[in-house]
This record gives C-alpha cells, structure tokens and sequence, in this order.
C-alpha cells in the first residue's frame, strides 16, 4: 500500500480523507528554436541569415564529442521534480511560490 507524506511539512497524506497535490517544477535552458524565434515568440534573426545546416552539424558533433568525453553524461541543464503536498502547504505554496521574503519591512527610529 502506498503511503503519502507532504515534502514540506512531513505530515503525512491520507488516501482517504486528504487532498494529496502534485507540483512539478521543470528548469531547461531558454533556447532559440530552429525557426530563429526565441521562446517568447519573439524574433531573433533575418531571413537572410541563410541555412545554417553547417553550424547545426558542428554542434552536433561537439555535443557528441562532450558526451563521450563525459562517459555519455551530458548535462544540459534540464531538470524536473515533483513534490506532494497537502492541502495547507498547498496553499501556502501557491501564495509565493519561489519562496520569496516579504518586500516590507519596519524602520524603527533610534530613540
């Protein structure tokens, strides 16, 4: 039988009479794509800047060359998690999700 615990606050989650919520959290590197367009839609290149095919295959190949010097460990900076939590921590977490300190802070006078 499978057993939940919130990875905030420990408590653990009943199948039964909990909520259980799953967060995932996805980094990857912000990349042009192969029509010039950032990932924002927006564009980063001239129609006259031509076939880049020659480019392409160099990184290719050094891409093959950093994962065979690396034992085929290629670290592209991508990177996924997943996290249960319960209904609280839920809430809390999409409050402030980054986990964010409050902007506001008190200035006391020196009396």
């Amino acid at each position: 039988m499978l057993h939940y615990s919130c990875d905030i606050c420990k408590r653990p989650i009943s199948m039964h009479s909990d909520v259980r919520h799953v967060v995932k959290i996805e980094v990857f590197p912000a990349v042009d794509d192969m029509t010039g367009n950032h990932v924002d839609g927006s564009s980063c290149c001239n129609e006259e800047d031509g076939d880049h095919l020659e480019e392409m295959q160099e990184l290719l190949e050094s891409i093959d060359e950093r994962s065979a010097d690396q034992d085929g460990l290629f670290d592209d900076g991508t990177l996924s998690m997943r996290f249960d939590l319960c209904d609280n921590c839920r809430q809390r977490f999409v409050k402030n999700p980054l986990g964010i300190k409050s902007g506001k802070q008190l200035d006391f006078s020196n009396n």
